[in-house]
C-alpha cells in the first residue's frame, strides 16, 4: 500500500484522481441538538461517514467538514429547515491510498481510521523485531557475516547516493 500510494505520489500525472463531486440534500429531525457533532452524528445515519475536520457557525447553522480517506463532505446545515446542504468529493482507489499514507495516530472520531494506526504501529514494531533479531544473528552466526557486510555496503551505497541526487538535484 505504501509503495503504490509513494509511485502515485511521485508520478501523480499516471494517475487519475479527478475527484467525482455530487450534491444532496438531507432533512434531520427537528428534535436535533444545536451542536455540530449532534449534526454530524444524525448525517451518519444517512451515509455520511468520516472525521468531523472543522467546524464553523454561521447565522442560519453550521458549516461542517467531514473527511474518511477518499472521501470529503462538505456540509452546510441550515437551522430553521433543519436540513443539511451535502456536497461529496469521492476520489478513486489509488487517492484513497494517498490519504492512507498521510494518516497519523489512533485518536481520530472515525473507527477505520484508529485500527489502521494500531495495524501500521504493529507492522512497524514487527520490523523493528526482526530487524534485531536479524542484527543478533548476525553477531551470533560468524559464516553469514560476508554477506551481510557486502548486502549492508550495498544498501548504504545506494541510499547515500539517492539521498545526495534529491538534495543536490
Amino acid at each position: 500500500m505504501y509503495g503504490i500510494s509513494a509511485v502515485q505520489m511521485a508520478h501523480n500525472q499516471w494517475f487519475s484522481t479527478k475527484p467525482v463531486v455530487t450534491e444532496t440534500r438531507v432533512s434531520l429531525p427537528p428534535e436535533t441538538p444545536d451542536n455540530a457533532r449532534a449534526i454530524a452524528r444524525e448525517l451518519r445515519n444517512s451515509g455520511v461517514r468520516g472525521e468531523l475536520r472543522q467546524v464553523n457557525a454561521t447565522a442560519a447553522g453550521y458549516q461542517l467538514e467531514i473527511e474518511r480517506p477518499g472521501a470529503h463532505y462538505q456540509v452546510e446545515y441550515t437551522r430553521p429547515w433543519h436540513e443539511a446542504k451535502v456536497r461529496v468529493r469521492t476520489a478513486g482507489f489509488i487517492f484513497m491510498l494517498n490519504r492512507i499514507h498521510h494518516i497519523g495516530g489512533m485518536w481520530h472520531d472515525y473507527g477505520p481510521i484508529n485500527a489502521w494506526g494500531v495495524l501500521v504501529g504493529l507492522v512497524s514494531a514487527s520490523l523493528i523485531v526482526i530487524g534485531a533479531t536479524g542484527i543478533y544473528l548476525w553477531f551470533k552466526i560468524h559464516s553469514e557475516r560476508v554477506i551481510g557486510m557486502a548486502l549492508l555496503a550495498v544498501n548504504v551505497g545506494v541510499c547515500v547516493t539517492l539521498l545526495v541526487m534529491i538534495r543536490t538535484a
